[in-house]
C-alpha cells in the first residue's frame, strides 16, 4: 500500500536522498559506508549546497556506545538540476568515507577542502575543480556518473525552501549583532557580521533579528 503524503511533506525528500544513498554506496563504494542519518535543514552557512558532520551527531538509545553522522542537504538548494543535487549528496559521501578512513580533507573549520578530498572524490564519480577561497570543492559529476544518474530516471525535487530576504525594519542598525547556534543556543554577539562556528555542534551560528 502506498502512502500518500500532501504536497508539504518533507518524508517523500528525506526518502529519496535515502534512496539515492543507498545506490550510490552500493555503486561507488561496495556498500562499506556506515548510513548517515539524513536531514533536509535550511542553509545556516550562506551558501552551502550540503553538509556532513564530522562526528557523530545522532545517537542511538539503545547502544550506549553507537551513533551515526548526518548529511543535510540544504532545502533552499533542491530547485537546482537533478544531477547537481546527487552531486551534493556524492559529494557530502566523499566527506564520510574520509572520516571512516581517517583521511584529514578539511581545515579551516572543514571550510577549506585539500587535495585529499580531490584524490578520494574523483575515486568515486566526480571531477573536482579548485576554489582560490574554498579549495578542492567544486564538483561534477564525471561522464560515467553522469549516465549513471540519467538511467535512474528519477524526477527533480519538487519542492525547496526559498531564500531568507533580509529586511531592516528601522533605519537605524542596532550597536550589536546577536548569533545563535542552531544547535545548542549558545549566543555570541558582534559589532559585526562574522562567520562563527560552534565548537561543540560544528554548526555555523545564525543572526538573530
Amino acid at each position: 500500500m502506498v502512502e500518500c503524503m500532501n504536497n508539504t511533506s518533507l518524508k517523500a525528500i528525506i526518502e529519496k536522498f535515502e534512496n539515492l544513498f543507498s545506490i550510490f554506496n552500493k555503486k561507488y563504494y561496495n556498500n562499506e559506508l556506515q548510513t548517515p542519518v539524513i536531514t533536509v535543514s535550511p542553509d545556516t552557512t550562506r551558501g552551502a549546497y550540503g553538509w556532513c558532520t564530522s562526528w557523530k551527531a545522532w545517537k542511538d538509545n539503545e547502544d550506549e556506545d553507537g551513533g551515526y553522522y548526518e548529511i543535510n542537504m540544504c532545502a533552499e538548494h533542491l530547485n537546482r538540476d537533478f544531477k547537481e543535487v546527487c552531486a551534493t549528496l556524492l559529494h557530502e559521501m566523499v566527506h564520510l568515507w574520509n572520516l571512516q578512513n581517517n583521511v584529514q580533507d578539511t581545515s579551516r573549520s572543514g571550510t577549506y577542502h585539500n587535495k585529499n578530498f580531490k584524490v578520494e572524490a574523483e575515486k568515486h564519480g566526480l571531477i573536482i575543480e579548485k576554489d582560490s577561497k574554498y579549495g578542492w570543492t567544486i564538483t561534477k559529476l564525471n561522464d560515467e556518473c553522469s549516465k549513471f544518474i540519467e538511467g535512474l530516471k528519477h524526477e527533480s525535487f519538487k519542492l525547496h525552501r526559498k531564500k531568507m530576504i533580509k529586511v531592516n525594519t528601522s533605519s537605524t542598525r542596532q550597536s550589536t549583532r546577536k548569533y545563535v547556534c542552531p544547535s545548542c543556543g549558545c549566543i555570541v554577539r558582534a559589532t559585526k557580521e562574522v562567520n562563527i562556528l560552534c565548537g561543540d555542534c560544528n554548526e555555523y551560528f545564525e543572526e538573530e533579528y
